[in-house]
């Protein structure tokens, strides 16, 4: 079956552990389109959920940091942070399809590492709680670094997103993809809080209007500039750009919630 659903969702931990720091108006708006995106999501009736997604340190250090990982267990717990404001629960992962991915992967020039023990953060757990509430939907979590420098640059995520896409695409399974991260962000530094809307917005539209160019143009020094070091995760947006890159891109919110220190986004592609 043919990947049946995409989207990309910011994944700031202020939307579930201080929601109410917020204005009332964009905490609403913008948690109210990412229950929407979840109703839109349950009703393709995934097989999977693929997510393209990255971490916070919950799995990997400076001295091991890979490129990508996938992972390949039978579940996957979290959140790690006991301050986020989610229960604690279990993710059933799809190892057959992990190992399938990792196969093809392997097959035609991508090395991603792998793994059976991850275990997830807000990254991963905080967009699962809005667009896979009863966890009963297995995923594969496909983690790209934005953490530390050496990163994949723009084109070569696009690049394993391409290969992601056609792989997926051959499926005998119905997936949902989801690209979770940013938009511009500065977590833990003096310009904590710090949001650049023009920034966002211009992604926001290379997404929308399908310039591909332009998505892998960015470079890494531009994005640190410019969305800040929580910036670096739109690798996994551009990712399933690469994955879906003939499907039409919706805005479905975008809110710069300064409380949150995030511009929140949600975008949701269609055939």
């Amino acid at each position: 079956m043919p990947i049946v659903f995409a989207c990309a969702a910011s994944h700031a931990p202020g939307m579930t552990a201080w929601t109410e720091a917020a204005p009332k108006q964009q905490a609403d708006n913008f948690l109210g389109s990412y229950r929407k995106l979840g109703e839109r999501l349950a009703a393709t009736k995934p097989d999977a959920i693929v997510a393209l997604t990255v971490e916070h340190w919950a799995n990997f250090f400076l001295n091991s940091m890979p490129t990508f990982c996938i992972g390949r267990a039978e579940h996957y717990d979290g959140p790690v942070e006991e301050w986020l404001g989610i229960a604690k629960g279990r993710v059933p992962g799809d190892a057959k399809l992990s190992a399938q991915l990792i196969d093809a992967c392997l097959d035609s020039g991508f090395d991603p590492l792998f793994s059976d023990e991850l275990l997830f953060d807000h990254a991963t757990f905080l967009p699962m709680h809005f667009l896979n509430p009863n966890l009963s939907v297995p995923v594969v979590p496909v983690i790209i670094n934005a953490l530390t420098p050496p990163m994949p640059t723009a084109k070569r995520c696009f690049a394993f997103g391409q290969f992601l896409g056609q792989v997926l695409h051959r499926s005998e399974k119905r997936i949902a993809m989801i690209a979770t991260g940013g938009l511009s962000h500065w977590p833990g530094e003096a310009q904590h809080g710090k949001i650049n809307i023009p920034f966002d917005k211009k992604f926001l539209d290379n997404l929308i209007t399908r310039d591909h160019h332009q998505l892998t143009a960015y470079t890494h020094d531009e994005i640190n500039r410019d969305a800040g070091s929580g910036g670096h995760e739109i690798r996994t947006w551009i990712a399933l750009a690469g994955a879906v890159q003939s499907w039409k891109a919706e805005l479905i919110a975008y809110e710069p919630i300064v409380p949150w220190a995030t511009g929140c986004g949600l975008v949701q592609f269609s055939q």
